[in-house]
């Protein structure tokens, strides 16, 4: 059997390192010893969605490409579709990734999808559309799905903490884009920074000790 020399420990079947310390083991492996049964592969994976959803990207932006050339090029609609077909695989490369966790995936969502909104208004001629609606719609909608799942999932809050926090810190940046004069239409940021500040107090003042584990465990406190 197989021996970790830094853990004392012998590990049956048939192992590339120790399960315990990640090291080298010594000794012969033996399969028969095997305690575990074997895993089967599933035969659609996250990896190949995503090149599927990739290789669909590429066929759309080039089909839009060359029916925009044979219309001609006055226009440049074909370029818009592109960017946007890569928006969305942006977006479903994040929830793929994240698709064991929906928490962090909606984490995440939120700052990629206002991220991408931005790019796309200083793209087309700053309106400011982006950060007047969906920056503080994302955020509020994101806490909204946040609380409901923990609630009718019944999660404690230490399954969340961390991307819960987050987002509500996110939903505070459309107040600061106010106060500077940025944000035209004052309702959905102030709605949504209300509800952040709101629901930041409640997690402080009730997980108070759980917020504070999780900062020590991200950042080694």
């Amino acid at each position: 059997m197989q021996r970790c020399p830094s853990c004392r420990v012998t590990v049956a079947g048939h192992k590339s390192c120790c399960p315990l310390c990640g090291g080298r083991l010594t000794g012969t492996p033996d399969p028969a010893s095997e305690v575990f049964p074997a895993l089967e592969k599933p035969r659609v994976t996250g990896s190949l969605v995503l090149r599927l959803l990739a290789l669909l990207t590429i066929a759309v932006s080039v089909v839009c490409v060359l029916i925009n050339i044979a219309q001609g090029l006055q226009v440049l609609w074909s370029l818009f579709v592109a960017v946007g077909a890569a928006c969305v695989w942006a977006a479903a490369a994040v929830g793929i990734a994240y698709r064991r966790d929906i928490m962090q995936n909606i984490g995440w969502q939120t700052v990629l999808i206002p991220a991408l909104s931005v790019l796309w208004d200083r793209w087309t001629g700053w309106r400011g559309w982006s950060v007047d609606l969906v920056l503080p719609c994302i955020c509020i909608v994101a806490m909204a799905g946040m609380v409901l799942l923990a609630v009718l999932c019944r999660w404690p809050l230490r399954t969340f903490a961390g991307p819960f926090t987050s987002v509500c810190v996110i939903g505070l940046v459309p107040l600061v884009l106010a106060l500077c004069g940025v944000v035209q239409i004052l309702l959905p940021s102030l709605l949504c920074a209300g509800a952040s500040l709101v629901a930041l107090a409640a997690v402080l003042l009730f997980g108070w000790p759980t917020i504070k584990g999780e900062l020590q465990r991200r950042f080694h406190l």
